[in-house]
């Protein structure tokens, strides 16, 4: 069971109890837990699992041409420098290498254009296509795209270090409002009493739960959108 999983089974049961403490209704609990169990498992489980995918792929990436330009300085062979390169990557490269035995070195740095959808890729490619036409100081050759590939690495971490704040952040105002929430129902108690069996006051409260769920739906959307050149969500 990944984590996103976890992290819905547990919110489903916190969502559920406050739920049941505010309204002593059991099918509205029940709901409550039913939707947001489902919502993590395959909704937010999906969306992660594509924008894990999408980071890993790029720091593949990433290592794949730094580990490729280092060897090609030192080797100064295609082949050599390919194999010392697919060697820092895991399993999944592995698999694509496998289908691509039959193609010369340089076909095979082309063709991997479709595993590595990126920019950073592409100019990667274009430079040691023309290193192979022209030949050259290789790390001369690579300093822009050296420059942009750190670029892009320090955006993603910006990124994940923001993605931490805004959770803390929105976690503590929810937190603080179902707190407030729950407190009401021991301090006010004539006056939940007074409400409790009315018809709207569970559906009322299911409704706060709608909207907790409709914001981490917004959330999660900004926390997973971000823009490495090439790169189209649903890329495989």
């Amino acid at each position: 069971m990944n984590k996103s999983i976890l992290i819905g089974a547990l919110l489903s049961s916190i969502f559920a109890f406050v739920c049941h403490f505010a309204t002593e209704n059991l099918w509205i609990s029940l709901l409550t837990f039913l939707l947001t169990f489902l919502y993590f498992s395959l909704i937010i489980n999906m969306r992660f699992k594509k924008f894990n995918q999408m980071v890993k792929r790029f720091h593949d990436c990433y290592y794949f041409i730094n580990n490729f330009i280092v060897s090609l300085s030192v080797k100064e062979s295609i082949s050599g420098a390919f194999l010392t390169a697919a060697e820092s990557l895991g399993e999944d490269f592995l698999e694509e290498q496998e289908g691509i035995t039959d193609l010369t070195e340089n076909e095979k740095v082309v063709y991997l254009r479709r595993y590595f959808p990126f920019h950073l890729y592409v100019l990667f490619s274009d430079i040691v296509l023309l290193w192979c036409e022209q030949g050259g100081d290789i790390l001369a050759m690579s300093n822009h795209l050296n420059n942009e590939s750190r670029e892009t690495v320090e955006y993603i971490l910006f990124c994940q270090s923001e993605n931490r704040k805004i959770i803390i952040e929105f976690s503590l105002l929810w937190s603080f409002s179902l707190a407030i929430l729950s407190i009401l129902r021991l301090v006010l108690t004539d006056f939940y009493r007074s409400i409790v069996h009315q018809v709207f006051y569970p559906y009322a409260i299911f409704c706060i739960f709608l909207i907790l769920l409709f914001s981490i739906e917004i959330l999660t959307k900004r926390m997973t959108k971000i823009d490495i050149r090439g790169w189209r969500y649903g890329e495989k």
